[in-house]
């Protein structure tokens, strides 16, 4: 008897725990409603695409290489996803901490399961995409800072060789040491882009600093990013820090709270209240926007084939709020994005 018990136990274990590897489920605002909590995603067979009233029901998913709390990139664009499903009408879903060697099998589960959209907010999905893209003509592929595209394939991006720009002239204009850092996650396009970018704005706005670059081939080693940026101030004096590295520029910022007078700039969404006392301010990317690209083309029926890229002038691009380190500096760094807005600043973007 006591065998018998302890057969059914693990079985049921072993039934809860394959019931947690699957993709995780969460309903938007007015699904929630309905639900008082996680509900799993349909198949895609289920009535579940159909409203009581005949109406399509229109589901977008999102894969994230972290957690989409990390308090930086995939945090930034998951509130984006859900922006933009709010506004647009999508249920949505999400995958977390989603490995290199699983983004296949979670694009296919997605795909199978009948979204409409599943969205990958990262160039370095592509390969995956475009892996899985061509067995689901019918489920829409919306891949955030790529350059891919396809009949079922859309890439949006922000300017981020602007975006770097923005940041090089800011960190330019406060460093005192005369050296200011860059920090990124792993050597893609985009980030080859921000740092372009970053290059110029810096000689802009002070043509004698210099910028110390290092790779933290991580987007989720907050250590690594700590220990870059007491390295690189123990090193050379590094002052001013920008990053594109998602939760490693979290690291960042803590290691260079362990030193007086050195200060971050964050990216790509509002994050001063982190830590304002070191953040001087935020580049904002409106994921909302770009995503809601994605989501509006796939409901109209006019979705692939096509990158699309916007800054400031287009207002994908702002500036968040000004910390109090950086209150003397606002004025002339406004001037910076008004010329930007008005295309009176030439920007080279064809990467060395």
């Amino acid at each position: 008897m006591k065998r018998y018990m302890y057969l059914v136990f693990v079985l049921l274990m072993v039934l809860v725990l394959a019931a947690g590897c699957g993709p995780k489920a969460e309903p938007t605002a007015e699904a929630g409603a309905e639900a008082a909590g996680e509900e799993a995603p349909a198949s895609a067979d289920s009535s579940a695409d159909t409203k009581t009233d005949g109406e399509k029901v229109w589901r977008v998913a999102m894969i994230a290489n972290t957690p989409i709390a990390d308090g930086g990139w995939n945090s930034a664009c998951y509130a984006g996803m859900t922006g933009a499903a709010e506004k647009y009408g999508f249920e949505t879903a999400y995958s977390e901490n989603v490995a290199q060697t699983d983004y296949v099998t979670i694009f296919t589960e997605y795909a199978n399961m009948g979204f409409d959209l599943v969205f990958a907010p990262g160039n370095e999905f592509t390969d995956a995409v475009m892996e899985v893209a061509p067995s689901f003509p019918n489920t829409n592929f919306l891949i955030l800072n790529g350059d891919a595209k396809a009949d079922n394939v859309m890439s949006v991006k922000a300017d981020n060789t602007q975006m770097g720009f923005l940041a090089g002239a800011l960190a330019g204009m406060k460093t005192q040491t005369g050296k200011v850092g860059f920090v990124g996650g792993m050597e893609i396009t985009t980030a080859k882009q921000a740092i372009n970018g970053f290059h110029q704005g810096v000689a802009y706005a002070n043509p004698e600093a210099e910028v110390s670059v290092s790779w933290a081939n991580s987007w989720d080693d907050t250590a690594k990013g700590k220990e870059i940026a007491m390295s690189m101030v123990s090193t050379n004096d590094v002052d001013v820090f920008f990053g594109t590295a998602s939760a490693v520029d979290v690291g960042v910022r803590e290691g260079l709270s362990e030193f007086e007078n050195r200060w971050g700039i964050a990216q790509p969404g509002e994050s001063l209240d982190q830590n304002p006392e070191r953040i001087l301010t935020s580049i904002i990317t409106d994921n909302v926007a770009l995503i809601g690209l994605g989501l509006e083309k796939a409901q109209s029926g006019t979705f692939g084939n096509e990158v699309v890229e916007a800054g400031v002038k287009e207002g994908v691009l702002s500036i968040g709020l000004i910390g109090e380190s950086m209150k003397d500096l606002e004025e002339s760094f406004m001037k910076v994005y008004d010329q930007l807005y008005e295309g009176a600043i030439t920007i080279d973007y064809e990467l060395k």
